[in-house]
Order: C-alpha cells, then sequence, then structure tokens
C-alpha cells in the first residue's frame, strides 16, 4: 500500500503563512520592533568647548605680596642703641665679586631705574654702621641696596632723618642675609611732599664683618605738561604791572 505524500495535502496554506511570517519580521525594525522602540535619530555633536583665554602677562615690577616678612625690631632696637656713638666708616675699594652680586640684585629689584651717584663701599666690623646722605626729589620713586661681601651674614638697611642723637626711623629694609632692600621690586619709597627730602641711608652689619656696597636706584617722576611749571619754579604774578614812574 502506497503511503500518500504529506508535504501540503493537510496544510496547503503553510507556505503563505511563512512567507506572511518573513515579511513581517523584516519589517519589524522599520515600525519599531517588539519592545515598542522607534528608530535612531541622528543628532549634531555639539560645538567644541572654547578654549581658555590666554593668561595676563605679569607686570614687569610686581609689588610685594602680602604675606612679605616685617622689619626685624632687633635691627632696629641695635640700630638706635648705637646710633650715636659710630665713628666714620672707613671707605674701602668695592670688590670685584661684591659689585657683580650687587648688580645682579639691582637687575631684579630695581629693573628699570637709574643709579644714584656712586656706588657707596663701607667697611663695617660687627655691630657697626656707616651712613651717606641721599635727597629724595618730590614725587621720585627711589630703591636703596646694601650687598654685602665676603664675610657679612647679615646686613640692615635704614632711611634716617633727624640729628644723630635723636633718629627717627623713616623706612627699614625687612630682608634676611647679607642683602637689604629698600623700595625693591616696583614698591619704591616716594616722597609726597613739595620739597626734596634730606635724609640719612645707614647700613649695619648686625653679625659678620666686610665690605658692603650701598646704591640708591631712581626712577624720575613723570614729565610734567606742555607749559606746566617746575615743581620749585616761583608761579608768574597775575597782578597788572605797575605803571612806570
Amino acid at each position: 500500500m502506497r503511503r500518500a505524500p504529506a508535504s501540503f495535502e493537510h496544510h496547503p496554506f503553510r507556505p503563505a503563512l511563512c512567507l506572511l511570517a518573513a515579511a513581517l519580521a523584516l519589517a519589524a525594525p522599520g515600525c519599531g520592533g517588539a519592545s515598542g522602540r522607534g528608530a535612531a535619530v541622528l543628532r549634531p555633536s555639539p560645538p567644541p568647548a572654547p578654549a581658555p583665554p590666554a593668561p595676563a602677562p605679569a607686570p614687569r615690577n610686581p609689588p610685594p605680596p602680602s604675606d612679605a616678612p616685617a622689619p626685624e625690631p632687633e635691627a632696629a632696637r641695635m640700630f638706635l642703641s648705637r646710633a650715636g656713638q659710630q665713628p666714620a666708616a672707613a671707605r674701602a675699594p668695592v670688590p670685584r665679586v661684591t659689585a657683580l652680586a650687587l648688580a645682579n640684585t639691582a637687575r631684579g629689584e630695581a629693573r628699570g631705574m637709574e643709579p644714584r651717584g656712586e656706588v657707596a663701599s663701607l667697611a663695617l666690623a660687627e655691630g657697626a654702621s656707616g651712613a651717606i646722605p641721599v635727597r629724595v626729589a618730590p614725587g621720585e620713586c627711589a630703591a636703596f641696596i646694601a650687598q654685602g661681601g665676603l664675610g657679612v651674614i647679615e646686613v640692615d638697611l635704614f632711611l634716617t632723618r633727624g640729628a644723630p642723637t635723636a633718629l627717627e626711623i623713616v623706612a627699614q629694609d625687612a630682608d634676611r642675609g647679607p642683602i637689604a632692600v629698600i623700595g625693591g621690586r616696583g614698591a619704591c619709597f616716594s616722597n609726597p611732599g613739595a620739597a626734596p627730602l634730606a635724609l640719612g641711608l645707614h647700613a649695619q652689619v648686625r653679625r659678620g664683618e666686610g665690605v658692603v656696597l650701598v646704591q640708591g636706584y631712581r626712577r624720575a617722576p613723570p614729565a610734567a605738561p606742555p607749559g606746566a611749571s617746575p615743581p620749585d619754579a616761583t608761579p608768574p604774578s597775575t597782578s597788572p604791572p605797575a605803571d612806570p614812574p
């Protein structure tokens, strides 16, 4: 007995159903799959972040920081206690190495300024001090440097006014070691008055002994506008001229 083929006699629509299922499967990604999510949407990328601005250039002579050291009270006490008893300091030849060190210090402390007169070279023992006279013009920006040479461990610098027996300290350095500076790095010592200021510039060796070079520097006041009178000039008279006799 022959067995009838079982291919499509009992399920005549199976091929069509298979084709329909395959078509639906292909169409599902475009219409949302079983998860119900739609097709991915392409969005433009955000623009790149702008580059940070370039840092501002540092000022050429920045002022001293707010946490700069304060002058040592012990230095002023020693100086004032011996001010009226100090003999005149002996002048000494300028050591070449110390002069080079002074020039190097001035490049940082008195940049853009010109020297005031000649370098004073003082030979000082421990506890001794020497003085030179200085004048600061009205509106002038001044700086002063004391550079200790071989053997000098601690040097102090003072600007004073008054008699030797009753000196008043106008300014004092706050440095440590063999270099002392007043008015350095743009924080210049200035004269706010209308007349020149006559002062004494004192270098003191608190520890050690040796040669100390002292030099002043200045930046000239801004030029007066055209037609303006110099600071010490007598203003022109505004009264009418007198009648001739």
